[in-house]
């Protein structure tokens, strides 16, 4: 059912509420219109911080030495294949992410560390390659930020790396609240139009990635078990501990550091909500808005409704499922916000997995090895739908704005 009562403007339909059904055309990912809003779309940065000014002149500098021959995405392409290495090493040297599988060699922990450096360099080169090339375009926005989403699953693989807190609701928490802060930014653009890089002058997302990046680093250098596991009673006085609940006190460093960067995220999605409160022009909207949350919060409740036998023994299938889905909905949000197309708010694609999911807590004749084949089955399908929609997003832009995705079109002499 929709409500084409708040429409915006003639072609804008950000503004038109719809719970499930979206107008896309059967085999299409963006409708014509959207199109034509996707060539006219024009990208609004945040603000950006004192650590960003400061290293911009060595990003334009690294990016002086690439070939004018490469293509803007080609750089995004092989910032996102550095996670894709590093992703995929830590799955085989620990295919739980957990103690199960023994201890995770060093070298690979720095492989990973280094791979978030180049990762997020490359990530800030791709635009001055574009603006170099004379080739930005808005697909350059929707590949840039289309690899986030997927590198976010890289950045918390690596962490949970680190401290081994695979096979725990502590990995999944710190996963699914990470990936719902990421589409609350993209939310927020949606409704504002203006990116969120940072709060204030200091903190924003170069310091957040540069900063993951020398916490994996830092961490290959150390015993990882012995420090992470240390418990709040050992690293507290006892005249502190005697006022702290005795829960506090068995708390490991490991998950205290995962409440603390769940606090963080809250707070910084309490701010978007904020900023599209203040944007919006009605109470009617702002709840159109909020509802557009409904998704992303469902799969964050997913990860409550499994048994703990499915946490402990396939965290990973779990993670990646959840990392595909909240990929694929962040994505269209990208796209959505930038075709001024209406995103429902309850997205159809969350709906095979939280069935999965309330089966399994419902069925106890679900076996370990039919848990595992219908979440490896999950995984499958979902990355099956999520390259069929990205590539069909793609095509379409490309098509209508007469570029190629991976090389430079040469311009036909008049």
């Amino acid at each position: 059912m929709k409500d084409d009562s708040t429409v915006a403007s003639k072609g804008d339909r950000t503004l038109v509420h719809t719970w499930l059904l979206e107008e896309i055309q059967s085999g299409d990912a963006i409708t014509k219109d959207g199109l034509e809003n996707i060539a006219s779309h024009k990208y609004k940065p945040g603000k950006y911080t004192k650590l960003d000014l400061l290293l911009n002149d060595s990003w334009a500098a690294l990016t002086e030495m690439l070939p004018l021959w490469l293509a803007p995405n080609m750089v995004t392409t092989l910032g996102g294949m550095l996670c894709g290495l590093s992703y995929a090493t830590l799955w085989v040297l620990s295919p739980n992410l957990d103690v199960s599988s023994g201890e995770i060699p060093d070298w690979a922990i720095a492989l990973a560390g280094l791979c978030t450096y180049g990762y997020y360099t490359l990530d800030c080169m791709d635009g001055k390659q574009a603006r170099r090339t004379g080739t930005s375009s808005p697909l350059g926005q929707l590949f840039d930020h289309g690899f986030d989403c997927i590198c976010n699953l890289f950045h918390i693989s690596a962490i949970g790396a680190i401290h081994l807190s695979g096979g725990s609701i502590w990995f999944l928490l710190l996963q699914v609240t990470n990936q719902f802060a990421f589409y609350c930014a993209q939310w927020e653009e949606y409704y504002t139009h203006v990116l969120p890089h940072a709060h204030g002058d200091w903190i924003g997302v170069t310091e957040v990635n540069y900063g993951i990046g020398t916490l994996i680093l830092v961490n290959a250098f150390i015993d990882r078990r012995a420090f992470w596991e240390q418990t709040m009673g050992t690293l507290f006085p006892a005249g502190v501990m005697d006022y702290a609940p005795n829960w506090f006190e068995k708390l490991e460093l490991r998950q205290f550091g995962t409440l603390g960067w769940v606090g963080l995220l809250t707070m910084l999605v309490f701010f978007s909500v904020l900023r599209v409160y203040n944007s919006v022009q009605s109470t009617s909207v702002f709840l159109s808005a909020v509802s557009k949350l409904i998704s992303p919060a469902l799969l964050i409740q997913s990860i409550f409704l499994l048994p703990p036998s499915v946490i402990v023994n396939h965290t990973r299938y779990v993670s990646v499922c959840l990392g595909l889905i909240f990929s694929l909905i962040t994505k269209k949000m990208i796209v959505y916000s930038m075709a001024k197309m209406t995103y429902a708010s309850i997205q159809k694609e969350i709906i095979p997995f939280m069935m999965l999911c309330i089966w399994f807590k419902y069925d106890s004749n679900v076996t370990d090895l039919g848990s595992k084949f219908f979440l490896g089955m999950m995984c499958i399908w979902h990355t099956f739908y999520l390259l069929s929609w990205a590539r069909g997003a793609i095509s379409q832009i490309c098509k209508r704005l007469d570029i190629y995705c991976f090389t430079i079109k040469t311009k036909r002499a008049d």
